[in-house]
């Protein structure tokens, strides 16, 4: 009897154990990454000794479920897209997106299922039959079963391009870079239709202006509103600051509003990700930096869209 009690133990104490750990493995799931910040009313740094590092990253796009970041981390000799995922009560150490060892990867936007990159690349593409160029371009690219398709050039006639985001009805926004050295920076944005993109159109002057950097535009999802940095306007707290402009109907825009000294710094803020439940704003900063950008951090804050929303009805 003792024996067969015994041997009872034996079966039952693995079942046991592993349906317990099944168990916690499901609940772990349901966690929101993003939750224990629900009360966090000033900028805070994002999962310190995780994702904010003191290092030389920048860019912030979340997967649906807040479970995956995507950003861009700089080498010693280039730039790369890496990716961190939550696992348990943290997020696991940043995996490169191996597309190569050559070229320069940055600002990635993932869609909410987490399967379609675009990206900006300098990857070699060809203008006409007879050129070459290595000007930075949009790329994207789709996950498969066994990794990441080949980048495929979304605008062959395009260069200087940079920083995507695309909304739900597949409209795609990004700046557009001149060549010359200027940092007279702009967005436009282009239509999806029947598979191909529409003419790129740039935001009315009220958003972009003459001769100064607008970028780094995130975009609600239904196109309700626009959040991007701009440097050395009138109202800049630092080296740029984050603006909110709300859709007015077609390509109409509100005038701009700073974020307030709430959100922005004396430093770099930018790469601004709203979750798509609403609730939080994350963005990339490089205040309390010993020099103007020698390292940047994520930060999160609770975002109330509609506060900004009053604001402009007001003013």
């Amino acid at each position: 009897m003792k024996d067969a009690k015994r041997n009872l133990r034996h079966i039952i104490f693995p079942i046991t154990l592993s349906f317990f750990m099944y168990s916690y493995g499901q609940e772990a799931d349901k966690i929101d990454p993003l939750g224990k910040y629900e009360n966090e009313d000033t900028p805070v740094k994002l999962f310190p000794g995780d994702i904010s590092v003191d290092g030389m990253q920048w860019n912030n796009a979340f997967t649906q479920d807040h479970r995956k970041i995507f950003y861009c981390q700089q080498l010693p000799h280039r730039a790369q897209l890496v990716y961190q995922e939550f696992k348990g009560k943290r997020f696991l150490k940043p995996e490169p997106i191996p597309f190569d060892t050559l070229y320069n990867y940055s600002d990635p936007y993932i869609n909410a299922q987490g399967d379609h990159l675009i990206f900006m690349s300098n990857l070699p593409h060809r203008v006409d039959k007879d050129s070459v160029t290595t000007h930075f371009q949009l790329w994207q690219s789709h996950k498969l079963s066994n990794g990441w398709s080949n980048p495929e050039i979304v605008f062959p006639n395009n260069t200087g391009v940079g920083y995507p985001w695309r909304t739900k009805d597949g409209t795609l926004f990004y700046s557009l870079m001149p060549l010359d050295g200027t940092r007279n920076s702009n967005i436009y944005f282009a239509t999806y239709e029947d598979g191909q993109y529409s003419t790129p159109v740039a935001l009315p002057d009220n958003v972009n202006s003459v001769d100064k950097f607008e970028g780094d535009a995130f975009v609600a999802p239904n196109k309700e509103y626009l959040i991007f940095a701009g440097f050395d306007r009138e109202d800049s707290m630092g080296f740029s600051d984050l603006y909110i402009t709300f859709n007015q109907g077609g390509n109409t825009w509100s005038d701009p509003k700073s974020l307030g000294k709430e959100i922005n710094s004396e430093g770099y803020d930018g790469s601004p990700f709203v979750t798509e439940d609403g609730k939080f704003l994350i963005f990339t900063s490089s205040r309390n930096s010993p020099n103007e950008n020698s390292f940047f951090n994520r930060y999160i804050v609770k975002f109330n869209v509609d506060a900004y929303r009053e604001c402009e009805l007001f003013n």
